[in-house]
């Protein structure tokens, strides 16, 4: 018997969470419903607020066969007319003592309806049926029907709650909330998101750097100002040019031009284009230029439809230096990059929009919104005649305050901090070379060491959510298997989502690596491919 205690008491010693999470007991219903009683005073947020109260806490049956407290709460503004940060808690009745904060989407403005983070695995349960306790917010304002989606940056906090502010408010109140509820703290606490959420990832990796164990950052709009600039030049040069502007017909013959020439360059034609550096060498915008240069239709480019290409596709001059520098990446419109959906490229229709419909390009129509609300601070401003020197001071502001482009994430390394980075070579939303951008900046500044704690993928074929090759991605499990383990991601798969092709499988390639066919084996499965560098 005194073996046996010492052996359980070694085993408690080596894996006190584990040990605790078995003994600790489930969360019941009359505790989930004290919580609405509850207030988190202003001096548990390091953060400026009025504290948090709490709107409903209930009991709900979640995925599966999970049940979970659902807690729904608003942090007070501090400046009189501010809006509030609204949050919503889930809270699983056996938890695992770790928790999840999610990020947004596009300039934010509702709560992610669901606490599954984004683009997982199929047959992955969703973090609250893991035992994750999950939090997220609205940002800081709610984008009320019809209104323009960055109208809220009239109000200078919910400004600053959006750049960045908002996050380290909703973690602390969460915190709070989960301590009260299981009556004690997270011993692990991750980040996951995708876009501004990707974005929001680096935020709490370099300003919060202590508060996180771990981040996911998907295609992630890191230097937000660079961007959305980079959008307003785009539409500029689709528009204020006669004859510039590209069907979306035409845009989609430019895409099969690309999948001919390209899909095979990995060693298989299987409607992924994976051997992007080598399709970069195939197709020049010149190949693509009508007899004469005039426009004749079909899929030929005129020579200013040439001139739009090269603007998309070779880095844009910002005319300003921003955070992240004085240039954006190209974007993939020759490598795979279909029209399509809300991400269309050229806009549907050739016309000046004023001010720009979804419907529009879709880079312009979201870089207008940073010009008319953040940039110029006029919502009638027509972003066509925006010049960037002339905005240069307030340009610089907004990118410092939003923008996260610091290489230096020293501190979170030393933490023991975890990153996973990943983005699509078709995302038409955020290029792919952004990511490739800070990345390389990454390396510059770490050196081989960077692999003990950064780890980036490209997927081929994947996009803003759409594409040939939708990719299903274990990151939360990968991430914390890392952190928890030790176990650094290696032979990573991803699962293919997309209808008519969902459950085929790859390898998900550290760049700048991609999956290459074997030459044999089962087309469908990541086992007949290898990642490669040519």
């Amino acid at each position: 018997m005194p073996r046996l205690i010492l052996l359980a008491g070694a085993m408690f010693a080596l894996f006190p969470g584990q040990a605790l999470a078995q003994a600790r007991p489930p969360l019941a219903d009359p505790a989930c419903a004290a919580l609405a009683k509850i207030v988190v005073p202003a001096d548990k947020i390091a953060l400026p607020t009025r504290g948090a109260t709490i709107l409903s806490a209930s009991m709900a049956q979640g995925a599966g066969s999970s049940r979970q407290c659902i807690v729904l709460g608003m942090i007070h503004a501090r400046s009189p007319g501010a809006p509030p940060i609204l949050f919503r808690l889930n809270l699983p009745v056996e938890w695992n003592e770790k928790a999840v904060q999610l990020g947004g989407a596009g300039y934010n403005g509702r709560i992610a309806e669901t606490a599954q983070t984004k683009y997982a695995a199929p047959g992955v349960p969703d973090p609250v049926q893991s035992g994750y306790a999950v939090f997220a917010s609205d940002s800081g304002h709610q984008q009320a029907p019809g209104e323009d989606p960055a109208a809220f940056a009239a109000n200078a906090e919910a400004l600053a709650n959006f750049a960045g502010d908002q996050l380290k408010k909703t973690h602390d109140a969460a915190l709070f909330l989960i301590a009260r509820a299981y009556g004690t703290a997270p011993r692990r606490v991750y980040f996951h998101g995708s876009s501004q959420g990707g974005h929001e990832a680096f935020t709490v990796v370099q300003r919060w750097p202590a508060d996180y164990d771990g981040a996911v950052a998907i295609h992630p709009v890191y230097n937000f100002t660079a961007l959305q600039t980079d959008g307003v030049l785009l539409g500029q040069a689709i528009y204020n040019r006669p004859g510039a502007w590209i069907s979306p017909a035409k845009t989609q013959a430019i895409a099969e031009r690309a999948y001919s020439l390209c899909d095979g360059l990995d060693g298989l034609k299987d409607g992924v284009i994976a051997n992007v550096t080598a399709c970069t060498a195939q197709l020049k915008p010149e190949t693509l230029r009508c007899p004469q240069g005039l426009d004749s239709g079909g899929d030929c480019l005129s020579d200013v439809q040439v001139a739009l290409i090269r603007s998309f596709t070779a880095p844009m001059a910002l005319k300003v230096a921003l955070a992240s520098g004085d240039h954006f990446s190209g974007w993939p419109v020759l490598t795979g990059a279909r029209s399509q959906g809300f991400f269309i490229t050229f806009g549907d229709r050739p016309d000046h929009p004023r001010p720009p419909k979804p419907g529009d390009s879709f880079p312009f129509f979201m870089g207008d919104q940073m010009v008319r609300h953040l940039a110029t601070g006029d919502p009638a401003y027509d972003s066509l005649t925006f010049d960037p020197a002339l905005h240069a001071d307030r340009l610089k502001a907004l990118s410092a305050a939003i923008d996260t482009a610091d290489p230096d994430i020293s501190a979170f390394r030393q933490r023991g901090g975890k990153l996973l980075l990943m983005h699509g070579t078709v995302d038409m939303a955020v290029p792919p070379g952004n990511s490739v951008a800070y990345y390389d900046r990454l390396v510059e500044r770490f050196g081989p060491d960077l692999k003990q704690f950064v780890r980036f993928y490209l997927a081929p074929g994947f996009g803003h959510g759409d594409g040939p090759f939708q990719v299903g991605w274990d990151s939360l499990g990968a991430l914390d298997a890392w952190v928890e383990r030790g176990k650094a991601p290696e032979a990573q798969i991803v699962t293919d989502t997309a209808k008519g092709s969902e459950g085929r499988t790859r390898p998900l390639c550290e760049y700048p690596a991609f999956p290459r066919y074997r030459g044999e084996g089962d087309v469908e499965t990541a086992a007949s491919f290898v990642c490669a560098t040519r």
